[in-house]
Parts: C-alpha cells; sequence; structure tokens
C-alpha cells in the first residue's frame, strides 16, 4: 500500500512510518517542513477544509493520523488539530475515494470528562464514524505510550531513578501503558487484513498499574535498588498544577492532572485480537 501519514515527525508517527516501511509499504510523510525526498507541506494547524487534502490524497490508498498535542495553545490549537483538520482530511478521504484509515486518539475521550485533549479527540472520531461505509477505519485509543525515545518514557524512566519518588497523592493513578511496538504491529495487522473491519480499539498495555508501580517497576528494570517513597500532598499537587497552566512546555497543568486522576485503563481482549497476540507488560518495557 501507498499509505500517507499525518504527523510522521512526532514520536508515534516516526515509529509509525518506521514500522509501516519496515512491512514493506511505501510511505508519505505529510509534515509542516518537508526534508526527505517524497514529502508532503500540510499543517494541520491551518488546512481545515476537505479541498486542500484532495490533491495530496492522489495515489494514496491508506491515511494514518498521528497528530495529537498534549497542551493548548496559540501556537497549536487543539481545536483545529485535534479536530476541524481531522475532519476535513476525513472528508477528503471519503472523496477520494481512500478506503483505509487509521486514526490515533486516547484513552479515556468518551467518559465525559470536559477537558479540550479530549472533547476535541472525541470530535474528531465522530467524523471518523460518520464516513460512508466505503471507508474502513480503525480508531486506537492509547494510554501512556512507552517507547525509549518517547518523551514521556524518558522522564518516567528518569524519574524512577531518583532515590526517593515523591508521589502525587501517594501515586495512586492507575495507568496502563502501552508499547509504541505493539501499536504499530497492530496497525500492520488491520492494514493487512482484506476483510478488517470499522473499529474502535483501546490500545493498552497487558497489565494496569499505577503512577507509583509503575515507577518502581522501571526502577527495578534498571537495576535499581527500591525507592524510598513520599506522597505529595493533593493542595500542593493542585497548586503545581496551577502554576504549570502558566507555563506551555510543564507537562502537569489542570487539564492534565484531571486526566491522571480519571485513570487510564480498560480491558485488553480487543487489542489482544487485534495485535494476535498478548501486549507486552510494563513490567518489560526496558531492554
Amino acid at each position: 500500500m501507498k499509505i500517507l501519514i499525518c504527523g510522521a515527525t512526532g514520536f508515534v508517527g516516526r515509529h509509525l512510518t518506521q514500522v509501516l516501511r519496515n512491512a514493506g509499504h511505501d510511505v508519505v510523510r505529510a509534515v509542516r517542513s518537508p526534508r526527505e525526498a517524497g514529502d508532503i507541506a500540510a499543517d494541520f494547524r491551518n488546512d481545515t477544509d476537505r479541498r486542500a487534502w484532495l490533491s495530496r490524497l492522489q495515489g494514496i490508498d491508506a491515511v494514518v493520523n498521528a497528530v495529537g498535542v498534549l497542551r493548548d495553545s496559540p501556537s497549536n490549537p487543539m481545536q483545529k488539530l485535534h479536530a476541524e483538520t481531522p475532519a476535513a482530511l476525513f472528508a477528503a478521504c471519503a472523496e477520494a475515494g481512500i478506503e483505509r484509515v487509521v486514526h490515533i486518539s486516547a484513552l479515556g475521550v468518551d467518559r465525559g470528562l470536559d477537558v479540550p485533549y479530549f472533547t476535541t479527540r472525541l470530535a474528531a472520531e465522530r467524523a471518523l464514524r460518520d464516513l460512508p461505509p466505503s471507508v474502513r477505519w480503525l480508531c486506537l485509543r492509547p494510554s501512556v505510550i512507552y517507547g525509549e525515545d518517547g518523551a514521556s518514557a524518558r522522564m518516567f524512566r528518569n524519574l524512577s531513578k531518583l532515590p526517593v519518588h515523591v508521589l502525587p497523592m501517594d501515586g495512586v493513578q492507575t495507568l496502563q501503558p502501552v508499547h509504541i511496538n505493539d501499536m504499530g504491529a497492530a496497525i500492520v495487522n488491520w492494514l493487512s487484513t482484506p476483510d478488517a473491519t470499522s473499529q474502535t480499539v483501546e490500545a493498552v498495555g497487558a497489565e494496569a498499574t499505577t503512577l507509583r508501580g509503575m515507577l518502581d517497576s522501571y526502577r527495578e528494570q534498571l537495576y535499581r535498588s527500591p525507592a524510598r517513597h513520599a506522597s505529595m500532598p493533593a493542595c500542593c499537587v493542585r497548586m503545581a498544577a496551577r502554576v504549570g497552566d502558566y507555563i506551555p512546555s510543564s507537562p502537569l497543568c489542570g487539564d492534565t492532572l484531571a486526566m491522571l486522576e480519571a485513570g487510564n485503563t480498560a480491558p485488553v481482549a480487543r487489542f489482544a485480537e487485534l495485535l494476535g497476540r498478548a501486549p507486552r507488560s510494563y513490567r518489560e518495557f526496558i531492554e
């Protein structure tokens, strides 16, 4: 297949580009700043009209949308990046006769939490579900994604190395980390299945854990002795989140804290079925 990947320079997009190429697909990258031969210039901040995408889809068999940001900002508005431009892209796919679309969403978008990260991604999912039956789609909702070069993975690994883990509210927030290689393998399987159906699948690891449990496991995998634990009171965490609201580069803000507290787990059976095997556990991520 000739596959167009949107967001190909991001963490998820880079890995999906490589795994699809390794599987024998011809991958074309849609990126803001073309660098490779064959790259297509595209700007998810502004390309909100389906007509902007039609010429880019000539000769394309499938489209993968891996565009996403964690924090809303004037330079990277979630309403456009997560909602309006994907809707335009999906409409163009239907008009251009594209038969397969893969969309990377997020676990928890349908649980009623009113934060832009979820509401804008849910809007894109609605646009995906409104496509005609001629377009088959796969919507993956990943939990926290682990990859050696991922920013969040590096942050958690570095935190795990500290001799004392200062945990927000004792670190009892639930997570179900998924490995980026499992996501790539699942997508390759779906694209290679002739009778694959349109579906939304929660992409999660083999087992759930807590923030505390994940850091303890990462430390063990790094062959470190057990860390000591200290709990940061809820009032301090919320104060830090309020400060983070004014620091665009901070991973902690009011919205990310709300999502963390809401939990991030799901049954693993459907993802395992798509993958054709059990996904990896967070206990064996670090190689």
